[in-house]
């Protein structure tokens, strides 16, 4: 559900009290992703925003959404029994299949394989958009711009690039807003207007879409090449793979 939501391969919070809006606030969206669960969104970006809990005083903050170190550091991985096939967990933090006593509501099903093994699917979490593609992206990349820490609320987006003429949507193409972030060349945001998560966004001349991994309900069919702009990237979050690293964008 996490992933769904972020579109990001995992996504982090962390606890905090007495949250308070700056400015804003009108500009928040609810959904509720599962029974007394609900998850917040801006209406004009689709960043994931914090939740205030409805039995204390505890706002659960997404640790993406921050512009400086908030003190603190991830402490353990929930929920690992349903983590993307494609993720491996290369840290020691300890991991639980749960959260809580058997806690499987933010758990959701996701459909089974594809009827053809050259088609991988994925959508939003509400299913109000998905949409398939055939073949092998062209590349994958882990991202640590701040932009996309922001409208992933994550450590980090991962990115898969597939062809334009690979892509078909196959419901809610008119359910999604696209956000194109002021004085960014490239960099854009595309999400459900319904519960918010990243869903794919397409180039201007249509020529390759930038598909969220955290949206796809199978493996991406190919691995992520490795990390860029970790000179940026989160101060809360260690890259503990093997994968080769780049300050910036490589050449």
């Amino acid at each position: 559900m996490c992933r769904k939501s972020h579109g990001a391969l995992f996504a982090t919070y962390f606890k905090a009290t007495d949250l308070n809006y700056i400015e804003g606030e009108n500009d928040i969206e609810n959904y509720e992703s599962s029974p007394g669960f609900t998850r917040a969104f801006c209406k004009h970006c689709g960043s994931p925003l914090p939740e205030q809990s409805k039995d204390s005083d505890e706002v659960y903050v997404p640790a993406g959404l921050m512009d400086e170190d908030p003190g603190v550091r991830p402490q353990e991985h929930i929920f690992t029994e349903s983590k993307a096939e494609c993720y491996a967990i290369t840290d020691t933090l300890p991991q639980r299949e749960h959260y809580g006593d058997g806690d499987l509501s933010r758990v959701i099903k996701v459909p089974e394989a594809a009827s053809k093994s050259d088609v991988v699917t994925g959508g939003c979490q509400c299913g109000a958009v998905t949409f398939e593609y055939t073949g092998t992206p062209k590349m994958m990349m882990n991202c640590h711009c701040s932009r996309c820490r922001k409208a992933k609320g994550a450590a980090h987006a991962t990115n898969a690039f597939v062809a334009g003429d690979d892509l078909t949507w196959t419901s809610g193409e008119d359910n999604i807003t696209d956000y194109a972030h002021a004085g960014a060349k490239f960099f854009g945001h595309a999400f459900c207007k319904t519960c918010g998560s990243s869903v794919p966004r397409p180039r201007p001349d249509g020529s390759v879409y930038n598909v969220p991994v955290g949206s796809l309900n199978q493996p991406p069919g190919i691995e992520a090449k490795g990390h860029i702009f970790v000179g940026s990237k989160a101060p809360w979050f260690e890259v503990t793979d093997d994968k080769p690293q780049w300050d910036e964008m490589p050449t």
